[in-house]
């Protein structure tokens, strides 16, 4: 599938992917952490082809596998919330986008603090959707606190 996707044969790898799920759900379970990545990887696909009510459904299933297994509190689900939020991006749902961004960034500032490098990956993301819609102030705020975590500087 991999092969596939690099090639952007993105209709080729929907059928390898699909598979994988379901060999990971006999396996695993429907349930379990092992399914996220084959649920991920399905929807990506999907929302490479735009069809994004099937992506949409994937990601939302792996983020409640994901808060099953590891808690609604946990800095793992930022995955799961960044691939929503971009999927919400893609078709212009901005609102679900940002409040995407904003469990994830939460989640990984509860789990880290606020001086994180991932937390600064995370307020690069969530600035790069701001500026797509159309709030480049909010976004420059954004890229200045990420730029400061990465410097060590106070905020």
């Amino acid at each position: 599938m991999i092969e596939l996707y690099q090639k952007k044969y993105y209709t080729k790898a929907i059928p390898t992917a699909k598979k994988a799920l379901r060999m990971a759900e006999t396996t695993y379970g429907p349930d379990k952490p092992e399914t996220v990545l084959s649920l991920n990887n399905l929807a990506m696909l999907y929302k490479k082809k735009k069809n994004y009510s099937q992506a949409e459904e994937l990601y939302l299933r792996a983020l409640r596998v994901s808060e099953k297994v590891a808690g609604s509190e946990h800095p793992d689900l930022s995955v799961p919330l960044n691939n929503l939020a971009l999927l919400y991006a893609a078709q212009g749902r901005y609102g679900e986008a940002f409040s995407a961004c904003d469990r994830a960034l939460d989640v990984l500032e509860s789990a880290y603090g606020t001086k994180h490098p991932l937390v600064a990956s995370a307020l690069e993301r969530y600035a790069d959707l701001k500026q797509q819609a159309g709030k480049p102030a909010d976004a420059k705020k954004m890229r200045a606190r990420a730029a400061a975590i990465r410097q060590g500087l106070p905020q």
